[in-house]
C-alpha cells in the first residue's frame, strides 16, 4: 500500500468511489432482504391462488379483483428480480475491480466496506495507526479509480 498514484484523482471521483463502495458493501445484505420480500409476495399469490379456487361462489366483480391483485404481486415480484439482478451485475463489476488491488486492500475494503467497522476497529487488527488507515484508504481509493478508468479505456 506504499504506492503512490500518479495520476490527478478529483475529491468528486473519491466521492463517487466511497458511494459504489458502500453500495457494494451492501449489496448481498440488500439482495437477501428483497428474496425474502419476494418468498412473501410469492406465498401471499398463492394464498390468492388457492382463494380463488376455494370460493366458487363469488361473482364476477369479486374474482376480477382476485385477479387482478394477484397481477399485481406477480408484477411486484418481477421488479424485484429485475432489481436483484441490476445489483449483482453492479457488484460482481465491482468486485472484479477491488480483485486486482493486493491482498491487504482488498481485505480493508472488505472490512470496511462489507463488515462496515470503523477506522479504530480496523487500526487495531491491522496494527496500524489510525492516521495510517486514512492515508491508507485514499490510496486504495486512488488505485481504485485508476483500475476502474483503465477497465473504462478498454471497453
Amino acid at each position: 500500500m506504499k504506492e503512490k498514484v500518479k495520476n490527478n484523482v478529483t475529491k468528486e471521483e473519491r466521492r463517487q468511489m466511497k458511494q459504489k463502495l458502500f453500495r457494494w458493501g451492501r449489496t448481498v445484505d440488500f439482495c437477501r432482504n428483497k428474496q425474502r420480500e419476494i418468498e412473501k409476495l410469492q406465498m401471499i399469490i398463492k394464498n390468492y391462488l388457492m382463494l380463488e379456487k376455494n370460493v366458487p361462489f363469488l361473482g364476477k366483480k369479486d374474482a376480477d379483483c382476485f385477479i387482478e391483485a394477484k397481477q399485481l404481486y406477480e408484477m411486484e415480484v418481477n421488479k424485484m428480480e429485475e432489481y436483484i439482478c441490476k445489483e449483482m451485475k453492479q457488484y460482481s463489476e465491482m468486485e472484479r475491480y477491488i480483485e486486482q488491488l493486493n491482498y491487504d486492500e482488498q481485505m480493508f475494503l472488505k472490512l470496511r466496506y462489507q463488515k462496515g467497522h470503523q477506522y479504530d476497529y480496523i487500526a487495531l487488527n491491522t496494527h496500524k495507526s489510525r492516521a495510517k488507515c486514512f492515508r491508507d484508504h485514499d490510496l486504495i481509493l486512488d488505485k481504485l479509480i485508476l483500475i476502474c478508468r483503465k477497465q473504462k479505456a478498454v471497453a
